[in-house]
């Protein structure tokens, strides 16, 4: 574990970012960048001054979320860009909304986005597609807040700023503020429960970790646990893992699963289960099936499946690795399904070729590590 901290705090390996930090604005000198954390007392990472990124060639295959709602696949840019991809057809369509959207999810069967013009800041707009158009669900004053992420239940729609926790249900509006603040631009995914809100950061190299916000008081959380002591020791570590996925466990009410992956240089990653405060390993695989450079403490590899997404159904927990689709099931085994041949369409690759998900390659994680494209998994429902 030494050596893979070690690895990730160079200043001889990080020299390659150097252009991807000009462009963040990330202005601090190596040194101090290498120690940071999102939450916690500790410095932050500097936000960018915008959520959305600008537009440039390829763009479109950086992807932030993507969905399967109304027939088809919807796939959002980090340049604010919604488009659909329908199953059999070689084509993908721009959306043309009035604004960019920041965030996209399904609600009653239809996809929704929240959109806001970039720069004003003065007020964020819940749109929902039904019956082939876009209408406007909810206004939502920004109070000088940036949103970080949007959620979808059953019933309600959930947004989180920098300072709040805001409940869309119908007409209307509930807050929460925040016990903390939290930094801007590092959200990865969301996931909401009847009381809680959790949030898993991506930070790249320098990991991200997991937050539960409670959705009565707003205290925040951090979720962790290093059982080794070791610098970056896990099963779940604030410093060093990144938190792709989150979902309920379907056989234990009550306790959520989190992805952790991370490509630089070599892979590493895990599904962790989550109870409270108590945090295990669930599920993790030596890269290739060999422990390669050595191992840690505890018992994993150097370099091990990186997970990308997650799923469930009534029984099963679902895990997408850059080498496959994982089904994992209460006693820590699965099985695994080849990754399918992926098709260009649109400048996004991307396959229809599973019966339960649609497959999408995204190229986002290339803003925060030195990786290649990661799977993104889509149920169909």
């Amino acid at each position: 574990m030494i050596i893979r901290a070690f690895i990730r705090r160079m200043q001889s390996t990080i020299s390659a970012l150097q252009g991807r930090r000009a462009e963040a604005g990330l202005a601090r000198p190596l040194s101090t960048l290498a120690g940071l954390l999102f939450l916690g007392g500790a410095t932050v990472l500097p936000a960018p001054a915008s959520a959305i990124e600008p537009e440039h060639p390829g763009h479109e295959a950086f992807l932030t979320r993507a969905v399967f709602a109304d027939g088809r696949l919807w796939i959002l840019s980090d340049a604010g860009t919604l488009s659909s991809v329908t199953e059999g057809q070689d084509t993908r369509v721009v959306e043309k909304l009035p604004e960019k959207a920041f965030d996209l999810c399904v609600f009653d069967r239809h996809p929704m986005v929240i959109t806001y013009t970039n720069g004003s800041g003065s007020e964020w707009t819940l749109r929902r597609r039904a019956e082939g158009a876009w209408s406007v669900a909810a206004t939502i004053k920004a109070e000088g807040d940036l949103l970080l992420a949007m959620d979808c239940a059953a019933n309600r729609v959930t947004l989180l700023t920098t300072r709040r926790l805001i409940d869309l249900d119908g007409n209307r509006q509930s807050t929460v503020t925040l016990s903390e603040p939290l930094n801007g631009g590092l959200v990865n995914t969301p996931h909401g429960t009847p009381d809680q809100f959790f949030v898993g950061i991506n930070v790249g190299e320098w990991g991200g970790g997991l937050r539960r916000i409670d959705r009565h008081s707003g205290k925040v959380t951090v979720i962790e646990h290093n059982a080794t002591g070791e610098l970056c020791g896990g099963p779940l570590n604030t410093a060093c893992d990144p938190v792709n996925g989150i979902v309920s466990v379907p056989w234990k009410p009550g306790c959520i699963a989190a992805a952790v992956g991370l490509v630089h240089f070599r892979p590493h990653g895990r599904v962790v289960e989550v109870c409270g405060d108590q945090v295990k390993r669930l599920y993790y695989k030596p890269y290739r099936d060999k422990p390669s450079g050595g191992s840690t403490k505890d018992d994993e590899p150097f370099s091990a499946v990186a997970f990308f997404g997650l799923a469930r159904d009534v029984d099963t927990l679902w895990a997408v690795g850059i080498d496959g689709i994982y089904r994992i099931g209460p006693d820590g085994t699965a099985q695994i399904v080849s990754l399918p041949r992926f098709k260009k369409i649109g400048g996004i690759n991307l396959s229809f070729d599973l019966p339960e998900f649609v497959l999408v390659l995204t190229n986002v994680n290339q803003r925060r590590s030195i990786s290649g494209a990661v799977p993104i998994l889509v149920p169909r429902r």
